[in-house]
């Protein structure tokens, strides 16, 4: 039998994971012809077909399917057996890829992570930006910290901490249209809408321990809060968002909280990754410092 090495064997998982050689050699940072050649080197070697390749798609052949769950066992041997030889080590190495919304991760997250860094020197970050939800699995990201609950059951989610959200408008729009006493009053406002965790276009609050939901109409919805924050502040509606986007514009008093006897619930946080039997220490202990940095995390 022909050898082959470790590289291609990652390289096979790689490309089953994100679906693609293209994406597949981006995650491992090498060319698209040499994740293909480590492939059709790997088939050859094993004298058996491993995915059935097509202009639109990648699929796995029975024999692949078979081989790709016999090495994701194998896989999580070795890296159990390599986190044994570093446990008791100062240093934690390897690549650390984190995927997080755009308006939080600048705003604070990305003031957190440098603590991190110097924690932990020999790690390599990779960052990712964006308010887009990032398909963890086929993008290779080992952690991506989201707003919201995931709704996907694959994923294993942990609760970071809890983001509170406030209804607030400029006083400018309030002394223009008048100030809503109670939340059916913004059936005649214009509700600018965050629509990161939902497209309906539907605002709650909670009474007496029980969720509220009524529906809203507004001239803009979208997945960014800075943009809705600035729109506000414009005097163009009211809104709802987390008092991490609105926090210096309430203290500048270019924004004002509204409907402040009906609390918003809670955003939570979560750090989100792959459902995996094997979870290496340097996730864990990032995990773990997020926890820390943010349990008291309210703006």
């Amino acid at each position: 039998m022909q050898q082959y090495d470790l590289m291609a064997l990652r390289s096979f998982m790689a490309v089953v994971e994100a679906g693609s050689f293209k994406r597949a050699a981006e995650k491992l940072e090498a060319s698209t012809a040499a994740v293909s050649r480590r492939i059709s080197g790997l088939e050859n070697a094993l004298g058996v077909k491993l995915l059935n390749r097509t202009t639109r798609q990648i699929d796995l052949t029975d024999a692949g399917k078979q081989f790709y769950d016999d090495l994701q066992d194998i896989f999580c041997s070795l890296d159990e057996a390599e986190e044994r030889l570093q446990q008791g080590r100062e240093t934690i190495k390897g690549n650390l890829r984190i995927a997080a919304p755009l308006s939080f991760g600048t705003m604070c997250f990305a003031p957190v992570l440098p603590g991190f860094m110097k924690r932990y020197p020999e790690l390599r970050i990779q960052l990712q930006l964006d308010d887009r939800l990032t398909d963890i699995v086929s993008e290779g990201i080992d952690i991506a910290i989201r707003i919201g609950a995931p709704k996907d059951s694959s994923l294993v989610a942990v609760c970071i901490a809890s983001i509170p959200r406030v209804f607030c408008a400029s006083p400018d729009y309030l002394e223009q249209y008048g100030e809503p006493a109670k939340p059916a009053d913004l059936a005649a406002h214009n509700c600018l809408h965050y629509n990161h965790i939902s497209m309906k276009e539907e605002w709650s609050y909670l009474k007496a321990g029980k969720m509220r939901k009524f529906d809203v109409t507004g001239s803009l919805s979208t997945n960014n809060g800075e943009v809705l924050r600035d729109a506000a502040i414009e005097g163009i509606g009211l809104t709802l968002l987390p008092t991490f986007i609105v926090a210096d514009a309430l203290r500048a008093g270019s924004l004002k909280t509204i409907l402040t006897a009906y609390c918003p619930k809670p955003f939570g946080l979560y750090a989100v990754r792959p459902s995996r039997q094997f979870t290496p220490a340097r996730m864990k202990l990032f995990i773990a410092y997020l926890k820390e940095e943010f349990e008291d995390f309210c703006t």
